[in-house]
This record gives structure tokens, sequence and C-alpha cells, in this order.
């Protein structure tokens, strides 16, 4: 039987692997905006990439879009503001997401 100090390092091991993973995706995604018209959403966010860049991701029926890729994150930010622009422009109604998670849907 493992002692109580085994098991302690074990739990603070664990535990900053989750810490590492919780810090991990907190970077590879700056911003997202959920826009909404009736019963339709889309999304835009900003996923960063290991090496710096980053993408705009627009979502519109459940299907994404690579709408814009950048060295700097501002200008990944300028396209998803003028994409918001647009939408809001057209009558839909878009609020920031900053502490978001995204998940995939696969279809079966």
């Amino acid at each position: 039987m493992p002692s109580r100090g085994i098991i302690g390092i074990i739990v603070f091991v664990l535990s900053l692997g989750a810490i590492a993973q919780a810090e991990v995706s907190s970077q590879t995604m700056s911003l997202s905006i959920i826009c909404h018209l009736k019963k339709e959403v889309r999304t835009i966010r900003i996923e960063k990439e290991n090496s710096g860049r980053c993408n705009v991701i627009y979502t519109k029926s459940g299907r994404d879009q690579n709408i814009g890729t950048a060295v700097n994150e501002s200008s990944c930010v300028d396209i998803s503001q003028n994409v918001k622009k647009n939408l809001e422009a057209a009558a839909w109604k878009c609020r920031e997401a900053k502490d978001s998670r995204v998940s995939n849907l696969i279809e079966m």
C-alpha cells in the first residue's frame, strides 16, 4: 500500500498536468464571438498556432471555415471584428465570449 507521501506527490503531479493543459487551451484560443439571428447561430473565433500565427475561424450552419490567417494577433482581431460588424449591420446580435471553450461535434 503506497504511503500518504507518495499519494500526495501523485495528486500534485496530476494537478500540474491539469493546470498545464488549461494553460495550453487558453493559449490556443483568445477570442470567440457568438452571433444569433432568430434560431441561427454563427461563431467567429481566433485560434493560435504554436508557430505564433493565428487563424480566424467562422462557423456557419455547423461548418468551420478559415477566413483569415495572420502573423500578428491584432490582425486576426481586426478580421473578426469586421465580420462581427457586418453581421450586426444585417440585424444579427453578437457578443464576445472570451472565456469560452469550443467543442467539435462529430457527425455520425
